[in-house]
């Protein structure tokens, strides 16, 4: 027999750097500054200017971090995003035509 047990939401199951962010969304953070890292070398040696490759990896960090951190009721902003879209694609669009459908009278 299984027994359920309902945890408070204060408590946190996973280790968190800060709230809503713990290990699984700092490594998908640091993918990120990767391949960020790749795409503002790219830039630097094609525009040779710092300020941009600079601005292209803090900003996809920075982005990656707000779009990852999880509220309170454990979504995220990226989460919300797929469940509008998910939703989104399930709608079925009928068409139809308005018209007259009396009876005709003899």
């Amino acid at each position: 027999m299984k027994k359920t047990v309902k945890i408070p939401s204060q408590i946190r199951l996973q280790t968190e750097f800060f709230e809503g962010y713990g290990m699984e969304e700092l490594i998908k953070t640091i993918i990120v500054l990767a391949i960020s890292a790749v795409i503002a070398y790219i830039v630097y040696k094609i525009a040779q200017t710092t300020i941009i490759a600079t601005f292209i990896v803090i900003g996809s960090t920075v982005l990656t971090v707000v779009f990852l951190t999880k509220n309170r009721s454990g979504f995220s902003m990226l989460d919300n995003i797929k469940n509008i879209v998910k939703y989104e694609l399930m709608q079925k669009g009928y068409k139809y035509e308005r018209g007259n459908y009396h009876k005709e009278e003899k």
